[in-house]
């Protein structure tokens, strides 16, 4: 057994004249070159936010691993995965529907590539979409399962997120997996969330044995 371990947290997505401040704040005890916040900075409006609030959960989790943010560069790939450099750590963040979403993994293990993470909100499609988009996507083995399902919606949503998770894990386009090759074998942690109304799926995915965290906020 590994000893890489996996925190999660979430946050609804807030604006407010203090946001971008924040963000400048936080990004400079960070060490130069990090080229992560290129592309956070140059958004604007709700994709700021969303973005925003994905990298102060990221923040604040990396805070209470008491790490040295200054010792620690993020980056991205040249497809835009990101990750850091000087620690044993790797992180996802994803966002959907007013939920932000950031998973970290710590340890040994914990390089790019060790964990992926997805967070999708219901949306209220019809059975014909579902059975339309599910058909274009599943399995025949999943396809079987929300077919015969009594909450097909729940079948619907995991089964995308888990593509997602695992395209972001390994820093490729989700349109790459689409039909579900590679993700046979992978660790994936799925659940809901509710808030303001709001259901959300999320799913976080791992390629190796992994300790949860004790305390999940979400």
């Amino acid at each position: 057994m590994s000893d890489l371990r996996v925190e999660f947290s979430a946050c609804i997505v807030t604006g407010g004249e203090g946001l971008r401040e924040r963000v400048v704040e936080a990004a400079g005890c960070y060490a130069s070159g990090s080229a992560f916040f290129d592309g956070l900075f140059t958004k604007s409006g709700a994709a700021f936010e969303e973005s925003a609030c994905g990298f102060l959960l990221l923040d604040s989790m990396i805070q209470s691993q008491r790490l040295d943010r200054g010792g620690i560069r993020l980056l991205r790939t040249e497809r835009g995965r990101p990750y850091a450099e000087g620690a044993a750590i790797d992180f996802s963040i994803s966002h959907s529907g007013g939920c932000a979403f950031c998973a970290l993994a710590v340890g040994n293990g914990a390089a790019a590539g060790a964990v992926g993470a997805d967070i999708e909100r219901e949306r209220d499609y019809s059975d014909e979409k579902m059975d339309e988009l599910s058909a274009a996507f599943m399995t025949e083995r999943e396809l079987a399962e929300f077919r015969s399902a009594e909450d097909r919606r729940a079948v619907f949503f995991t089964a995308w997120i888990r593509r997602e998770a695992y395209a972001k894990r390994i820093g490729e386009d989700i349109l790459d997996h689409i039909g579900g090759a590679g993700i046979d074998g992978e660790r994936f942690r799925v659940g809901t969330a509710f808030c303001c109304g709001a259901k959300y799926y999320y799913c976080i995915d791992t390629a190796a044995d992994t300790t949860a965290a004790d305390e999940e906020n979400i």
